[in-house]
């Protein structure tokens, strides 16, 4: 692509625009600014596709320096506020390393319990009575969400909450998680951009990933443990290019005991990594899972069932873009499994490169689910950007509405929620479109890439960066 005089500069002004955007955002929260807060994450938009279209016309090693600068600028402008933004999960995340530094196994007891009282002076998340009386709130408020239930997180996750905790040496508030979660995201950065010259794939792409709002605020803003997940998902698929498939079954094992979705790799992957893939996963699972299941039982599942009640995926009532079909509930729980079950196959069978054949897979489990929660779609965003597809970051920022409507209370939330999910169905339908189109002209003029279904020592090997 030709280089620009005048990309640098611009990339550079909405870049700046961007951090202060990202700032502006860390400084409010959703409960607080309502939907001004969208408002605002609205308005970084045109300033991120300036900013990633500008990343493309600039020198490559030039680009790849001004994105990573800036990707860290707008994290830790992200992490400058004294509370989260969107999501107060971090809190759990510092209460459940509390709990286990004290010798108590976290998906033992719900935070208030009364055999764990005398954990909550120390913890940082049970506000003196007169912080309680200064929000409003009586008595033994907690900043947790759903106190009465168990911890739903896997082991992983739980030895990551407790890693934070002692290396920033249980220092309170949000900025710990916050500050963890955007380090872990920049190594991911460096990561993409690595494999993508690997690939022979212009690594400029990954700008589109590092400047987007999602990751931003999702990750730094809001310290979500799903960035663990996509780090450990994409050394995973380097793993595979590599031919090393035990080890990538080892990883994979890893990200889905932070978050569990991440063991769809397993079926997206079957083809290239049969048994060893599989044995790596299952092996981290159990060894991870083991020394809880020995000390509570049947407790290690925690919130996961009541969470999936909640969120009416028992019943069928979350699938909000299959709810226009006016289907029975159980029958369009049905048809969703058999939507992501026939994309699965389908995956599976035709071979696809790695990181494309998890992204299909994410992207469409995530276009039937229709979750409330965007920041499952950085996941995808992240991998997208791996496999060439950096637009697919679209799918979590059209969610963004949907959950504002959510937490809001807004009488059309449902209506937003189809509208979210289906923007982001239109436009990843026509970008879709449009690179098989393409796909179709280079196999007609005799100039396509070599396919995608290559087998692993067919691809160039990628050495991670030490």
């Amino acid at each position: 692509m030709r280089v620009h005089r005048w990309a640098l500069p611009l990339l550079a002004a909405t870049g700046a625009g961007g951090v202060a955007l990202s700032w502006a955002v860390g400084q409010h929260s959703l409960l607080g600014a309502r939907w001004g807060l969208i408002g605002l994450v609205t308005a970084w938009v045109p300033l991120w596709l300036v900013a990633g279209w500008a990343a493309d016309r600039v020198d490559t090693r030039v680009s790849l320096a001004a994105v990573l600068l800036l990707a860290v600028a707008l994290r830790l402008a992200a992490a400058s506020g004294t509370t989260p933004s969107i999501s107060n999960d971090l809190y759990r995340y510092s209460w459940d390393a509390h709990v286990q530094l004290s010798g108590v196994d976290p998906y033992r007891y719900p935070p208030d319990a009364p055999q764990l009282v005398g954990l909550r002076p120390s913890s940082g998340v049970w506000p003196a009575p007169s912080t309680c009386q200064h929000v409003r709130l009586s008595s033994g408020c907690t900043l947790l969400n759903r106190p009465r239930d168990r911890t739903i997180y896997p082991p992983v996750a739980e030895a990551w909450f407790v890693a934070v905790h002692v290396l920033t040496l249980g220092s309170g508030g949000s900025r710990p998680w916050q500050l963890a979660a955007g380090l872990v995201d920049d190594v991911t950065i460096v990561l993409i951009a690595f494999a993508l010259r690997g690939q022979r794939r212009d690594p400029r792409q990954v700008a589109w990933y590092a400047l987007s709002p999602l990751p931003v605020i999702e990750l730094a803003g809001n310290g979500h443990v799903d960035g663990l997940a996509i780090l450990l998902l994409v050394a995973a698929v380097l793993a595979l290019r590599r031919d090393r498939r035990g080890w990538a079954g080892v990883l994979i094992g890893l990200a889905t005991m932070v978050k569990l979705y991440p063991a769809v790799a397993l079926v997206a992957w079957w083809r290239r990594g049969r048994w060893r893939l599989v044995i790596g996963a299952v092996a981290v699972c159990v060894i991870s899972y083991l020394p809880h299941v020995i000390a509570v039982g049947t407790r290690v599942l925690g919130y996961l069932p009541g969470y999936l009640k909640e969120e009416h995926y028992t019943s069928g009532g979350r699938f909000v873009l299959l709810g226009l079909l006016g289907l029975p509930g159980p029958v369009t729980t049905g048809l969703a499994v058999a939507i992501v079950a026939a994309v699965i196959v389908q995956v599976a069978r035709a071979g696809y490169e790695p990181a494309l054949g998890l992204t299909v897979v994410l992207v469409a489990l995530i276009l039937v689910t229709t979750p409330v929660q965007p920041w499952y779609a950085v996941t995808a965003a992240g991998l997208g950007a791996l496999a060439g597809r950096p637009w697919l970051v679209t799918l979590g920022l059209a969610a963004e509405p949907y959950y504002a409507a959510v937490i809001l209370a807004d009488p059309h939330q449902v209506a937003a929620g189809r509208i979210s999910y289906g923007v982001a169905l239109t436009i990843i339908t026509g970008f879709g479109l449009v690179e098989l189109r393409r796909r179709v002209q280079r196999r007609q003029t005799g100039t396509g890439r070599r396919p995608a279904r290559a087998e692993p020592r067919d691809v160039r090997p990628v050495a991670a960066p030490r």
